[in-house]
């Protein structure tokens, strides 16, 4: 523990000249508990000026000496990480357009594309995730009526206009 501060107090790194520069008050903060250490103050005494545990200002220390200053900053966005990665989304959807193309009736849905997810890519994903996800790469749509594949579209075009004939026919009023 002791030979780490003494390679902080014994660093030609100048931590108050950084603390300054630095935008990021999490760092600047680190930063400046350095600066109290590289003066010889005790873990505990930079703890309580810092308003941090005696851990992080140890854990302060012990970055800096393994990794250097660069590891002190916060690179990290933080927050949720994502449920499905990036790079795959355009694969994704080009796959659900693949699927749906082949489809002779019907249509894809939310359990069609979750299955897809879980057998193509090994993720599991509940249903709501995977409308999410489905907007977030803009397939979200509203589409057509389904045909089914067994129908007869002359037959049914011949219906209707046999209907109309057969409708016009019995419009006499009636009191």
């Amino acid at each position: 523990m002791f030979h780490k501060k003494a390679k902080v107090m014994g660093s030609d790194v100048d931590f108050y000249a950084l603390s300054k520069k630095e935008k990021k008050p999490r760092v600047r903060i680190k930063f400046l508990g350095l600066a109290h250490v590289k003066e010889g103050k005790s873990y505990p005494k930079v703890a309580e000026m810092m308003k941090v545990t005696c851990a992080t200002v140890q854990n302060w220390v012990n970055k800096f000496v393994d990794e250097g200053v660069e590891s002190l900053k916060d690179n990290s966005i933080g927050g949720k990480k994502p449920f499905f990665p990036k790079d795959k989304e355009e694969e994704l959807r080009n796959l659900i357009i693949e699927k749906q193309s082949k489809m002779r009736g019907g249509r894809l849905i939310g359990k069609d594309i979750k299955k897809i997810i879980k057998d193509q890519f090994g993720i599991k994903l509940c249903l709501s995730s995977t409308y999410e996800l489905l907007a977030k790469i803009n397939m979200v749509y509203v589409s057509s009526r389904s045909k089914h594949p067994k129908s007869d579209t002359q037959a049914q075009e011949s219906f209707k206009k046999d209907f109309k004939k057969k409708s016009c026919r019995s419009t006499t009023k009636r009191y």
